[in-house]
């Protein structure tokens, strides 16, 4: 019995907390990855992943060239540089949608946007690239069938660090918790110059969320 069971009945204590927005990641695996995602001899449509005392578990659901849907498991021992073991750090559980080529493109549920800079940096040591592709936002007066969805593909590697990093310092609170002065120092890079990216990215948000 796992552990989510054994708190549903009572004989140990959960904790349940809840995830707000909804983030998918395109991940670039190194060449020299142990990865079994790295090297798939079929297309692989999902895949669920549990580490267990170092080892790491994973269930893929693959298409053959018929088309016929298999279910593979492979075992892995974790290390250092691991994405299972990323996620896994800040408390995350990923969830492998598809492979594309050298990209994997994993979803994950977080509890507030802060989160995600952490992530990012447990995932780097492990990834060739990370890509931050799309965030969704369940707001308390919306229901899960309708949520607000953003494309950040549209953004440039640069203004999409600044935006995390302007997101996560509090620069969008009210009142602001953060300078431009002080995130520019951050970056190390001008005031001016974080004025034009974060310019960019709002405009880009903005055309992304409300164009028809």
């Amino acid at each position: 019995m796992d552990q989510s069971e054994s708190g549903l009945t009572g004989t140990t204590t959960g904790t349940a907390s809840e995830r707000t927005v909804e983030v998918l990641f395109e991940i670039e695996l190194p060449d020299d990855c142990s990865c079994p995602l790295s090297d798939p001899d079929a297309d692989i449509e999902n895949v669920h992943n549990q580490i267990d005392d170092g080892v790491c578990h994973a269930e893929m659901t693959v298409s053959d060239e018929t088309g016929t849907p298999r279910v593979l498991h492979s075992t892995n021992q974790v290390g250092d540089a691991c994405l299972c073991l990323a996620f896994s750090e800040v408390g995350c559980v990923p969830r492998t949608r598809r492979v594309d080529g050298d990209s994997l493109f994993i979803e994950t549920y977080v509890s507030d946007r802060s989160v995600i800079s952490e992530l990012v940096e447990q995932l780097q040591p492990a990834a060739e690239r990370v890509r931050l592709r799309r965030l969704t936002s369940r707001q308390d007066n919306k229901t899960e069938s309708d949520p607000a969805t953003v494309d950040l593909a549209c953004l440039t590697t640069k203004q999409r660090e600044a935006a995390i990093i302007a997101v996560d310092e509090g620069y969008y609170q009210q009142p602001r918790q953060t300078t431009l002065d002080d995130l520019a120092s951050t970056l190390g890079i001008s005031k001016s110059a974080l004025s034009q990216r974060l310019n960019a990215v709002e405009s880009k948000l903005a055309t992304a969320a409300f164009d028809p």
